[in-house]
Formats: C-alpha cells, sequence, structure tokens
C-alpha cells in the first residue's frame, strides 16, 4: 500500500469500498471481480490487501477495524499490549520522538503519557501513524525524515530500526537500518529504547545498557535496551505480559540437573532469551533435566509467572511405536506436542500417530545426556 492508496482508504469513497469489501460473499477474488466494475483495479487491490492485513491484526490492536496496515508493517508492529507497557518507562517526560514509527502503534501509545513527534523516512508509514493514532483518539506531530540526518527536539526516544532489509530477516545490531552507530547525534547520555529482535547476541547489548525480553501469553515477542535515563537499575529483565510481572537478573549458583520428578516446568520463552532459567530454577528449588535443556523439574507444585508446570504421569526412551502403544492404552485423542533439543518437528510426530481416544494429554520431547525422552504430562 503506498501513500495515495492509505489516503484513498481513508476518505469517504475509500470507506465505502472497504464496506463494500465485507458485504460481499465469497473469497477475495469473487470480491475483486465484482469490486472492479465500480473501481480502478489498484484501488480494489489495495482494499482487499487492507481487509485482509485487518483481520490478521485483530490479534494485535483492539482498534484493527479502523486501522491502516501494510503486511510488512504489520508484522513488524508490537501491538497494543507490549507498546503500552513500553510506554510506561516513559512517563516522566514530556517530548518524546517515535523514530521510524512504522505503522505507529508505539506513537498512539505514548501519545497518552506525553508529546509525541512521529517520524520515518516512508511517505507512506507516515501517513499510516498519523490515521492510526488518530483511530486510538491520540494526536501527534508528524516528520517524514531520514533519522540518520534528522534529530527531533526532544527529551526521550524510542526506535524500532527495521529488521528486513532487502526482504530478508537480520539479527545483528549493525544490519539493522538504520544502524544505531549511524545516527551520530544519538547520545547514550540521552533517554533511548531501542527495540531489537528477541534472538539478540547477548555480547551485541552495548555495556551500561539494561535489555528486557518480553513475552505475550508465553511467547517472547521482542527485546528493548534502555539507556541513559531509561535504564532501571536491572542489567536483564524477562518481562511476561499482559501482567508486566518481572524475573530481574541476580547472582545465583549454577544448578546441577535430576531425574524427572513429579512435576517438569517449562520457563517462559522470555526467560529463556533473558538466560534467567538457572534463577528461575532456584527460585522455585528445581533442577535442570540436562545442562543444555530449558526444562525444570522439581518434586513439588510452586507457584510462578515465569514457568508453566505440567504433572508428569510418565517417561521413557522415545520411539513413536512406544508413544503409540501408549496413547492407545491411555485412549489419549488430543495431544499437545512440544519439544526442545529434539531432531522431530511436532507435526512431523504427530503425522506418524493415530489418535483416536478421548483424552487430552501433553507430549514433550526432549534429549536428556544422548537419550531421546518422551514425557508424557498434564
Amino acid at each position: 500500500m503506498n501513500k495515495d492508496d492509505a489516503l484513498f482508504l481513508a476518505s469517504e469513497d475509500g470507506r465505502k469500498l472497504l464496506q463494500a469489501v465485507t458485504k460481499i460473499p465469497g473469497d477475495s477474488i469473487a470480491k475483486q471481480m465484482k469490486l472492479r466494475r465500480d473501481y480502478p483495479a489498484e484501488r480494489v487491490r489495495a482494499a482487499l490487501t487492507l481487509w485482509d492485513v485487518r483481520e490478521r491484526a485483530r490479534s494485535k490492536f483492539g482498534h484493527a477495524d479502523e486501522m491502516f496496515f501494510d503486511r510488512d508493517g504489520l508484522e513488524q508492529a508490537s501491538g497494543d499490549v507490549i507498546a503500552a507497557h513500553r510506554a510506561k518507562r516513559y512517563a516522566t517526560f514530556d517530548r518524546v520522538a517515535d523514530l521510524c514509527c512504522g505503522v505507529g502503534g508505539d506513537s498512539a501509545a505514548l501519545a497518552k503519557l506525553a508529546k509525541v513527534t512521529s517520524v520515518d523516512i516512508r511517505p507512506e508509514r507516515t501517513v499510516m501513524t498519523r490515521l492510526n493514532v488518530e483511530a486510538n483518539g491520540q494526536s501527534v506531530q508528524i516528520v517524514c525524515a531520514d533519522v540518520r540526518h534528522w534529530s527531533p527536539n526532544c527529551e526521550a526516544v524510542f526506535i524500532d530500526p527495521s529488521r528486513r532489509e532487502s526482504g530478508r530477516r537480520v539479527t545483528k545490531l549493525g544490519n539493522y537500518a538504520p544502524c544505531i552507530d549511524d545516527l551520530a547525534w544519538l547520545k547514550p547520555a540521552l533517554a533511548i529504547g531501542m527495540k531489537v529482535a528477541p534472538g539478540i547476541n547477548h555480547e551485541e547489548i552495548p555495556a551500561g545498557c539494561e535489555v528486557e525480553f518480553i513475552s505475550v501469553n508465553g511467547e517472547c515477542r521482542e527485546a528493548v535496551i534502555w539507556m541513559g535515563a531509561l535504564k532501571s537499575h536491572a542489567e536483564v529483565r524477562a518481562t511476561v505480559l499482559p501482567g508486566g510481572q518481572s524475573l530481574i537478573k541476580g547472582h545465583v549458583e549454577p544448578v546441577g540437573c535430576a531425574a524427572i520428578s513429579e512435576y517438569l516446568y517449562e520457563p517462559d520463552r522470555a526467560v529463556i532469551r533473558a538466560h534467567l532459567v538457572e534463577q528461575i530454577a532456584t527460585e522455585i528449588g528445581a533442577r535442570k533435566l540436562d545442562p543444555e535443556v530449558a526444562y525444570l523439574t522439581t518434586d513439588r507444585l510452586c507457584e510462578t509467572l515465569f514457568a508453566r508446570p505440567y504433572r508428569v504421569l510418565d517417561s521413557f526412551p522415545f520411539s513413536v511405536k512406544r508413544v503409540q502403544a501408549y496413547a492407545e492404552v491411555h485412549g489419549i485423542g488430543i495431544l499437545e506436542i512440544k519439544k526442545r533439543r529434539f531432531p522431530m518437528t511436532p507435526d512431523e510426530v504427530r503425522k506418524k500417530l493415530k489418535l483416536k481416544g478421548s483424552e487430552k494429554r501433553t507430549l514433550i520431547l526432549t534429549r536428556i545426556g544422548r537419550e531421546a525422552t518422551a514425557i508424557f504430562c498434564e
């Protein structure tokens, strides 16, 4: 979607076209054939794209049906829950800049707390940001500029550089666009929050910064590097949303390994990305199954927001025949399959099984030492 497409779809005629898209029955091809009788082909394509992307956006944005996206912009957007959590750090600042603002999800959250200048190099993204901020009942200053050569008058900065340059996903900080080293005016003493990929190598994190790994409903969505006045006392933290609780890195002794006990714990993905598995193990009194596997075990049930507990029913060396036989004996027909350090994917295992019962179980597949292991849980 280009700038003109976004402006047209936001107009009265464009909204009528979008309403027609939702009312016409059938798939996108059937809709396209009928709509082309009354609208130019390029407008119909843009409307159908937005209609499809809005469907996907509902899991991230509460006002998705009123917002404007392209596919790449939605995929890189954080969504309401993360944006609201992150914006809280900026509550004490009067003027905040949202650099590389994309579709404006963070701008809308920040605008509830401060005066915001939203900047992006792509004209269509600045239009989307304005429309989406307005859809959330807020307003911001919009600037279309290259942030490598233009700096806003602000007290704090949030920056979300592109991690998909040239059509491929990048993970190294030096390959982001813009690269933080290219922002000569962006000094660490300034209050800065920088969104980075959750798979960032810890060795790349600049010295003296805080890194926060954030998960939503158990899925680690992103990480943020906090610098200057936005840095807290923590060096590393894992935050779980929607609750907003954090596990902060502290000094713990190495955790040993133990045989599978009555309960198995799966640490939250943010905890794993933050390298805080041993920290949560210490807090709940658990041991690892294997030095290289992020599953924990203990003989008692402990309440924690940072790991999901399972009650172990049985475990044995893995083979498809053994798993099939166990499922048949126990009438298992609904099987959630999870795995770590295991060569087969859950789908590959599932295709080899013939599940016919009505009981529901969880199957955890992992490697303990050299042995592939199946653990049935509930």
